[in-house]
């Protein structure tokens, strides 16, 4: 359905909590009204401040190829840049969109004016909203716009539904704030949807000791920590099960760019069929967004995994309803985005118009499917890789088959689903085959031989030079509840998003050599 189709949002107000109902945006006297001397606002006069412009040196949209190779990833290779000043203030005929003047003073709660409308018109063009009625509003970055949500629908005591492993740190501020985060079945297409009905249908108040949630917290396209991609048949079926159930979906994307051209392939001798700029935008899998004509989502963007994590900048899009909810919150809180954060980012952005920053997307996007095929690479080189059967996407790692014993059976070390975008990839590994693992077991638990187990894994890596993080950070439930499911394993999870060639297969090496070390 298209915006113009449908142009009214549904009434969410009851899906407030008790903070969001009492929000509303603080009445204050304009920034500026002529002839009127303003004693109106403590604010520090701009001329005490000693920083007097910025000069940015930054690359070109086309700076990295969209075939990058290994050859070209050479330390020190030139790349071609240009230059901007954010002098103090702006004049007639500039150039600029951002001046000093405005970046080093308290900015108006919903951001400095000239950044709108790049990212309305971003996200018209790239999410293309069902409806009429929404808006966008610069935020400080995924993690808190995550947490003002959690402000405004949810109190102590509620519950939100998430994947089966889900973000540490929006678990970690979730229960910090007294919510419970309940798991729901979670395939390589992302939440099940018959899984998410039946748990909404089945909910017993009194069993689960919480009201029936309303709101489900979940990573869009690709997902921290699984690497997996939510299809778009997926979320049209999650979707439609949002609004049988009267549910809010906080969509936190931050991954949505880096969306793989290809899944990993260890012979990669055919090259991608190319595609324009418009073409690569359309092929990525749309955003919840794109399906929503009743303002059920909340979508958190940052600008930390395509330009900087360190600008601390990003935004949200969602209702005009649900917008004032967040004004209202961030002038409760007096939560400033940094004004020079916001002129740097939004000046580069102006640069690039967004036809350019469209072709930075696609650069970083290929660097980091390069840097997947790496490290993947270097597994196949330490272990015996193949197929899962009647799966076109699990591998099973096998153990060299020098080191196989005579008997005829191999066991499988740990599997994986090559991850099809962002900067992760998650392991199962196979503790049910540790020869201790059943003695442990009938002496202890399911749960407490696998973590044994989990954690002596871990800490030989770590020994042996290689941090990687336990899986278990990202689990909604315990290890019991997890062993009472029927679990197999237990994961890991392991970046390639920064690192040189040599860096990153070293490090995988290691791990999966001190995977065959463990099981012998």
């Amino acid at each position: 359905m298209s915006a113009t189709e449908n142009q009214n949002v549904v009434d969410l107000s009851h899906h407030f909590s008790e903070v969001g109902k009492r929000l509303q945006r603080f009445a204050t006297a304009p920034a500026h009204i002529p002839n009127v001397i303003n004693l109106d606002k403590a604010v520090p006069d701009e001329e005490f401040c000693p920083i007097r412009s910025i000069s940015v040196e930054y690359l070109e949209p086309s700076a990295f190829s969209l075939e990058p190779t290994d050859a070209g990833e050479i330390a020190g290779t030139e790349l071609a840049t240009a230059q901007f000043v954010i002098s103090p203030q702006l004049r007639e005929g500039d150039q600029n969109k951002f001046e000093l003047k405005s970046a080093l003073t308290y900015g108006p709660i919903t951001g400095l004016p000239a950044l709108e409308p790049f990212i309305r018109d971003w996200v018209a063009r790239v999410h293309k909203p069902a409806y009429n009625n929404w808006r966008t509003l610069v935020d400080v970055g995924s993690a808190p716009a995550w947490s003002s949500c959690l402000t405004v629908f949810l109190n102590p005591g509620d519950s939100f539904i998430t994947d089966y492993y889900a973000y540490n740190v929006a678990l970690a501020q979730g229960r910090a704030m007294g919510m419970v985060p309940v798991a729901v079945a979670t395939d390589l297409d992302g939440i099940s949807a018959v899984e998410l009905d039946r748990v909404l249908t089945s909910w017993d108040e009194k069993s689960r000791g919480s009201k029936r949630p309303r709101l489900i917290y979940t990573q869009g396209c690709i997902t921290n920590p699984t690497g997996q991609l939510t299809t778009a048949q997926r979320k049209k079926e999650i979707y439609d099960v949002a609004v049988r159930h009267d549910l809010i979906i906080i969509e936190d994307d931050p991954y949505y760019f880096q969306q793989a051209s290809a899944p990993y392939r260890s012979s990669r001798t055919q090259a991608n069929a190319p595609q324009t700029d418009e073409q690569w935008l359309e092929s990525l899998v749309p955003s919840y967004v794109r399906f929503d004509y009743q303002g059920r989502v909340v979508r958190l963007d940052t600008f930390s995994k395509s330009i900087a994590p360190g600008s601390r900048l990003g935004y949200f899009t969602a209702s005009t309803q649900v917008i004032d909810k967040l004004i209202g919150l961030a002038d409760m809180m007096a939560s400033y985005q940094s004004g020079l954060s916001q002129a740097i980012i939004g000046e580069l952005l102006y640069r690039y118009q967004t036809d350019g920053f469209t072709r930075w997307l696609r650069g970083i996007c290929a660097k980091y499917e390069l840097r997947r095929n790496w490290v993947i690479d270097a597994l196949y080189n330490v272990l015996d890789i193949h197929p899962k059967e009647n799966s076109s996407r699990t591998l099973m790692a096998y153990a060299p088959s020098h080191t196989q014993s005579n008997n005829g059976t191999r066991t499988p070390l740990m599997s994986f689903a090559p991850p099809v975008g962002g900067m992760c990839i998650w392991f199962n590994i196979n503790l049910e085959a540790h020869p201790r693992y059943q003695s442990l077991r009938v002496n202890t638990s399911i749960a407490a031989a696998k973590n044994q187990l989990a954690t002596e894994l871990w800490r030989a890596i770590v020994k042996a030079g290689v941090m990687i993080r336990r899986g278990d950070l990202c689990a909604v439930e315990d290890a019991d509840e997890r062993a009472a499911n029927g679990e197999e394993g237990s994961y890991l999870r392991a970046s390639f998003g920064n690192g040189t060639k040599e860096y990153l297969q070293q490090g995988m090496t290691i791990f999966a050599t001190e995977l065959v070390k463990f099981f012998e």
